[in-house]
């Protein structure tokens, strides 16, 4: 009788073995999947990412080939031909384009939103960026870029901005909208010791905000992106554009001549500027199907960058 007791539990023991190398097998195989579709969706995002960078890096070659034979043949005649001008005119203006809409739109959101930013030239020396980026309504214009504007709406401030550019540009890619928040996160980001968009700062930050889209994460500041003290307390929101009073001196963010601001006013509801060019640098994506368009319209409307 004791014997087939034993037995008994040897046997049971066996299949409870068997049973948990079943278990194992199928976690590995579950396991296996996740990283096998986790590494096409970063090859992905990654290939589309090397198209971007590609499409700028040859813009700035042939920007630099044809200064280059302006200069040659301005030392070797007294007269420039006006095609030239007109083409490194062009491609000046296409290179930065989309970048200098997104701050200017920035600047305008939240001058809308009654908190308004001081302007700053790009060309300045580091201590007066860093003088810049201390500012209390800079500061609290960064800890609100993923926050609500109001408690009982849906629309974040970095929304708001999208919404703005999506009106301008429509059907815009993934890319681009991740390009978007990567610039207005870099821009504000009291860490960051510059506000130009350099491919060594910019190219993480476009993976990571990437990444946000595809697996519809909630947008807030990246770990990269901590800060001390910057977290300016709400309450004297009101009070924001009392600290921020700088009178408006007719230059945008970046200390150029705003022959544009008024396009940016409230009261035109996000109406496109019409000295932006249909085929900017970011507008051609060679991957920005249909398909895709339909896709990022139900991320505005469902994860925090609906339309209004």
């Amino acid at each position: 009788m004791a014997e087939m007791t034993i037995s008994r539990r040897n046997t049971e023991k066996s299949s409870e073995a068997e049973k948990r190398i079943r278990l194992s097998d199928d976690n590995v195989e579950v396991n296996k999947k996740s990283i096998e579709k986790l590494l096409r969706t970063n090859s992905q995002i990654i290939s589309k990412l090397e198209v971007l960078i590609t499409g700028q890096k040859n813009l700035e070659t042939r920007l630099l080939g044809i200064e280059k034979k302006l200069n040659d043949d301005n030392k070797n005649n007294n007269t420039i031909d006006p095609e030239y001008i007109k083409l490194v005119q062009q491609h000046r203006s296409i290179r930065g384009t989309f970048t200098s809409r997104v701050k200017d739109v920035m600047y305008s959101v939240f001058k809308a939103t009654g908190h308004k930013l001081p302007s700053i030239n790009t060309q300045v020396s580091p201590s007066k960026i860093q003088e810049w980026k201390s500012k209390p309504e800079v500061k609290r214009c960064y800890n609100n870029l993923f926050k609500k504007v109001k408690d009982e709406q849906p629309m974040t401030y970095m929304s708001l901005i999208i919404d703005k550019l999506r009106k301008e540009n429509k059907n815009p890619s993934k890319t681009q909208i991740a390009y978007a928040i990567s610039i207005c996160e870099t821009y504000l980001n009291p860490n960051n010791q510059n506000i130009q968009m350099s491919e060594s700062i910019m190219k993480s930050k476009i993976i990571n905000n990437l990444q946000k889209l595809e697996n519809r994460d909630k947008f807030t500041h990246s770990d990269d992106d901590s800060h001390d003290g910057n977290n300016v307390d709400n309450d004297d929101d009101g009070a924001a554009d009392d600290g921020a009073g700088v009178a408006d001196d007719g230059a945008t963010n970046d200390g150029r001549p705003n022959d544009s601001a008024a396009n940016d006013s409230a009261a035109n509801n996000g109406a496109a500027n019409d000295g932006i060019a249909d085929d900017d640098i970011l507008s051609s994506d060679s991957y920005n199907t249909e398909e895709e368009g339909q896709y990022v319209n139900s991320l505005l409307e469902n994860y925090g960058l609906h339309r209004k």
